[in-house]
């Protein structure tokens, strides 16, 4: 068996649909092959189309210097990210020293020459090689890639090096647009990580707060299966959004409609009622769309908070029908109440009902005044909104995205974190079977998604009047079983945590003390007395703190919590991790560097966990301690 049906063979594993478009190319036609018969390993390209020569000189030459250049600055990244393939004998090369390498190439051609040359079988199977044909390459190709944890904290050491200068000279735009991917990604990332530990202490502490009420409401898990219609309506509040309230209106009774929470106060004085609604915020600020509920129009309504939302949210809704979810949290999962589900992936409500509708595995799903883009008047929101039709914090960090209609249109940086979620999300929604029709008629563009007119797709409904949405909840029993559980599982945290804390505790200590030493040695100019095994002994300290925050199962579900402080930390330590360290003196530095990047690590880690331990212990005296 040749290189070409070994490698073939492997990728199908892999990556199928990268193989079978490479499997569907006979022979080389743009571009020409030179392999030197005395030095099989001196392999040169041409391309017929651009008349451009790869390698000017002697191939092996010019690789071998590229290589040596390139491993004195990268010599300690884990992960590479290449542009192009050329003739694979670079890329071979850094696999072998044990890297992890990323090639986009825009040429499928080039991409079957590389199989047909060298053997990538196990570096294939390993997935140390991933091969993608670059105009495939989407947001959602560089997220599922930047979503593995290990590959997660070096996203700050990404650049994108072209293999060879052919690359540069003909494809610079579309490196360009890679580069722009990422960027996007990264951001995404980093605030799925979360911005503020502050915000996910309180969505802490409420779900803590709300578990007697959420376990008092239809769990999900009770809900599935249940649909009174094939069609999910998603209703948003964006500018769009009045146009389509007439044809809402007329089709009430033929569809279920997912209302957002800031559209409930606009539905309810159109007369027009949703059988759900949603809310995943944590700010007292949602509370007011559910102020003046019209009892009596929306006494079949169930309403879907989450765990997190702030108390007045769940004051306001009060005796009505509600299914209290959790968002997918390490802590909200660290409780074991799967039956009341995990949705709330995104970053909005109309994420959160996206999420549900897939769930619940409606046939259809419909988006309407999703806009995600400012209105040709500049409004942010429809009219009737209840904090107004332009709200300012949207109108910072404005940026343009594709159009529904293919023009471009204004957006914000907030409201391209909500469609980045429904670019990532459609795909597996659509693999199921279920369609995504964006009925919003104007706005931005939601890749992924149909787009075509609200009467359009009303008219392949079939007009049969729904039934009311049935719910049902746990028993009396179940529910105190939970309860006494729970406070088995906080008591438990606590102790785990209350360790961990001192741990880290010991460790900081340590470094404060090397840190003065170092800063002392250096008033007095004697750096030359620098123990560097003591610095060693800590450094392995710090390894094992690491190891715990990494590993440990109870720290981990607080992760939510942790990772807005800890992340930033972790990516300006890759950084110094990859930075080369040959010399001596350079070894000695990095060290050095180590320990003090490490002093702040530490101390947001231990504050992150003396502020989880505050409100497990103050919720486990005030509501808890009483189950066991």
């Amino acid at each position: 068996m040749n290189f070409y049906e070994k490698n073939l063979q492997v990728l199908f594993q892999v990556d199928e649909k990268l193989a079978t478009k490479i499997f569907s190319i006979h022979e080389n036609r743009r571009f020409e092959v030179f392999v030197d018969p005395n030095d099989p390993i001196n392999v040169n390209l041409l391309d017929k189309e651009h008349q451009a020569i790869f390698y000017s000189t002697k191939p092996i030459d010019e690789i071998t210097q590229q290589y040596n250049n390139l491993l004195k600055q990268y010599g300690r990244y884990p992960f590479l990210w290449f542009y192009g393939t050329s003739n694979g004998l670079l890329i071979k090369m850094f696999l072998n020293i044990d890297k992890t390498l990323f090639v986009f190439e825009p040429h499928l051609e080039l991409l079957y020459i590389l199989l047909n040359l060298l053997d990538f079988t196990q570096e294939l199977e390993s997935k140390r090689l991933r091969l993608f044909h670059s105009p495939d390459t989407t947001f959602n190709t560089i997220n599922r890639i930047a979503d593995h944890h290990e590959i997660k904290a070096f996203l700050k050491t990404y650049f994108l090096e072209p293999t060879n200068r052919y690359y540069e000279k003909f494809y610079i735009e579309d490196m360009k647009r890679i580069n722009r991917l990422f960027v996007d990604v990264i951001r995404d990332v980093i605030t799925k990580e979360g911005n503020s530990a502050e915000d996910s202490l309180i969505g802490l502490d409420h779900h803590l707060a709300h578990i007697p009420a959420m376990l008092s409401s239809y769990p999900l898990k009770r809900l599935k299966g249940k649909m009174n219609t094939p069609h999910a309506v998603i209703v948003s509040t964006g500018p769009s959004l009045i146009k389509q309230l007439p044809l809402l209106k007329k089709y009430q009774n033929f569809v279920t409609i997912l209302c957002v929470d800031a559209s409930l106060p606009i539905l309810q004085r159109e007369g027009i009622r949703p059988d759900f609604v949603f809310s995943l915020e944590r700010v007292e600020a949602t509370a007011k769309f559910y102020e003046n509920l019209d009892r009596d129009l929306l006494k079949e309504t169930i309403f879907m908070p989450t765990s997190i939302v702030h108390p007045k949210t769940l004051e306001n809704i009060g005796k009505m029908r509600k299914a209290i979810s959790m968002r997918p949290f390490g802590y909200t999962k660290a409780f074991k109440m799967d039956d009341w589900g995990y949705i709330g992936v995104g970053m909005s409500a109309a994420n959160m009902a996206f999420d549900f509708a897939y769930v619940m595995q409606f046939q259809n799903i419909v988006l309407i005044g999703q806009d995600l883009a400012f209105g040709h008047n500049g409004s942010t929101h429809a009219k009737g909104a209840v904090y107004g039709e332009e709200e300012t914090q949207y109108k910072k960090n404005t940026q343009i995205v594709k159009g529904y209609y293919g023009d471009e249109v204004e957006t914000s940086a907030t409201w391209v974190l909500f469609l980045n979620t429904f670019i990532r999300d459609i795909p597996q929604v659509l693999q199921e079977g279920i369609h995504v029709y964006n009925c919003t008629e104007g706005g931005a563009f939601i890749e992924g998604a149909e787009h075509i007119p609200f009467a359009d797709f009303l008219k392949r409904v079939e007009q049969k009047p729904k039934k009311v949405m049935a719910g049902e909840y746990a028993s009396k029993k179940r529910q105190h079983h939970l309860l006494h559980r729970s406070a088995k599982l906080i008591d438990l945290y606590i102790k785990r945590l209350e360790w961990i804390k001192k741990e880290c505790e010991s460790v900081f200590l340590q470094i404060m003390e090397r840190v003065e030493e170092l800063e002392r040695l250096n008033e007095e100019a004697r750096l030359d007395r620098i123990d560097f095994d003591r610095l060693a002994n800590v450094i392995s300290e710090i390894d094992r703190i690491k190891d715990i925050y990494e590993e440990d199962r109870v720290l981990r579900k607080f992760s939510t919590i942790t990772s807005p402080l800890i992340v930033n930390a972790e990516l300006e330590l890759a950084r110094i991790m990859v930075r080369p360290s040959d010399e001596e003196i350079e070894k000695k530095a990095k060290m050095i560097e180590w320990i003090y990047a490490h002093k702040s690590w530490l101390f947001f880690l231990a504050g992150a966990i003396e502020n989880i331990l505050f409100l497990l212990k103050k919720h486990f005296e005030e509501s808890y301690k009483k189950y066991l």
